[in-house]
């Protein structure tokens, strides 16, 4: 499909919005518990379509109205997690599919999510995604294809499929990189609903919700949403190795500024294991990746080309001017957006250290919250990038109770072997 959403089929983005709403519904609504956490939820999923659909295709021309109809949904859903560290009682609601079936449909659907990822022709992904800034998703001038010549020999005989080999290769990488991300995502949501919800239904619940969901195919090519989403969903199913999951939560900051707060706040759920190891490995990531963008100039147009944020893009840096649109601080003086920050960055020691001893459902809860408030501060195209924290959000609502699954404040290996040796009597 080459239009604008799904025009090419005749179906308009209002019925197409519908259409995916109805879908979320006939497969998990419980019309047996109509006012269940669950079918709330589902309607809570589809606050912020009005928002985004009010920006898609609008190009420069983005209304003010817009953002701040994606900042009352973003608060409605930092509320919800913030709710959900309450809601000891999580029930067993199966979806109205069973495993086969939605096995089959996400298998499709995600096939297809990935073909059209392929073959988006290089723009429309730019005029459909309002949260892509201006001149990350065109080709660059003629010159600078001379100047990647030998990247794109090695293009040019990769296996790639022919609609990608015309573009230039900062696209074709970025596209290659959105596929793998999305392939990666829809698997990390199966794996942690298979072995850490203990309901394989679960995570292929999940998975098809986030493929059913209008924000996927809106932010379809954005590698810069899709691949720390898809890092910190791989962290969550390798919750357990503290090593890994900084250097995952590591890559996702240092590839979108947004996710910074995380660091601190997973952090503070290793605090009785594993704190040491997952913060030096983090921050040393993030130290790395800020390294090459300040002395390697290289690095850093390659990283903006491939879907990464900067700092200057999500307002950190001092004497940054706000943008002329696409941004609801378009026109508003810095100063009116520092308590907003300030605000984020107290959240985000509040919840690093409280709750003292976090499971994994709160975990989930949190990095949603963290996720979600950074909207409002982030300074171009905030409140846009729900693709970001969307993975997130659709865990917390298909959780079960988690509360037995936190990091173990084990003994070392050599006082645990004395023991078995010498049991105390």
């Amino acid at each position: 499909m080459t239009g604008s959403l799904v025009l090419d089929l005749g179906v308009g983005p209002e019925i197409w919005l519908f259409l995916t709403l109805f879908g979320c519904v006939t497969l998990f609504f419980k019309f047996s518990r109509i006012w269940s956490v669950r079918n709330l939820d589902l309607l809570l999923l589809f606050a912020l379509s009005p928002g985004m659909m009010r920006l898609v295709g609008n190009g420069d021309r983005q209304p003010w109205i817009a953002f701040v109809w994606l900042f009352l949904g973003s608060a409605a859903w930092l509320v919800r997690c913030f709710l959900d560290l309450g809601l000891t009682r999580r029930p067993l609601l199966e979806p109205n599919l069973n495993a086969a079936g939605l096995a089959c449909l996400s298998v499709g659907m995600l096939s297809l999510l990935v073909a059209e990822t392929i073959s988006l022709p290089v723009g429309e992904g730019e005029a459909r995604n309002p949260a892509s800034p201006s001149g990350r998703d065109t080709p660059p001038p003629p010159g600078a294809r001379d100047a990647n010549s030998a990247v794109n020999q090695v293009l040019m005989i990769a296996p790639l499929p022919s609609a990608l080999k015309p573009n230039p290769p900062q696209v074709i990488l970025s596209r290659v990189l959105a596929s793998l991300a999305h392939l990666g995502l829809v698997a990390g949501l199966i794996i942690v609903g298979w072995r850490h919800f203990e309901r394989p239904i679960a995570g292929l619940a999940v998975a098809t919700c986030y493929l059913l969901s209008p924000y996927t195919r809106i932010a379809l090519v954005d590698s810069g949403q899709v691949v720390p989403a898809a890092l910190i969903v791989t962290a969550l199913a390798v919750y357990t190795r503290p090593a890994i999951a900084g250097l995952l939560i590591g890559l996702a900051a240092g590839w979108m500024p947004a996710c910074l707060g995380l660091v601190p706040l997973w952090a503070g759920f290793y605090r009785q294991r594993g704190w040491i190891r997952f913060t030096s490995v983090s921050l040393g990531v993030i130290s790395v990746c800020a390294l090459l963008g300040a002395f390697i100039p290289g690095v850093a147009r390659w990283a903006r080309a491939l879907g990464a944020r900067s700092l200057a893009e999500a307002g950190l840096l001092p004497g940054v001017d706000p943008p002329l649109n696409g941004s609801f601080w378009s026109g508003i003086d810095a100063s009116y957006r520092l308590p907003v920050l300030i605000a984020f960055l107290a959240l985000v020691l509040v919840t690093s250290l409280w709750p003292s001893e976090k499971n994994l459902g709160e975990l989930i809860a949190l990095s949603s919250a963290s996720l979600i408030a950074s909207q409002f501060w982030y300074l171009e195209e905030g409140g846009t990038m729900v693709l970001l924290y969307l993975p997130l959000v659709l865990l917390m609502m298909f959780r079960p109770n988690l509360g037995s699954k936190r990091p173990i404040a084990g003994t070392s290996r050599s006082k645990e072997t004395r023991r078995s040796l010498f049991p105390v009597r």
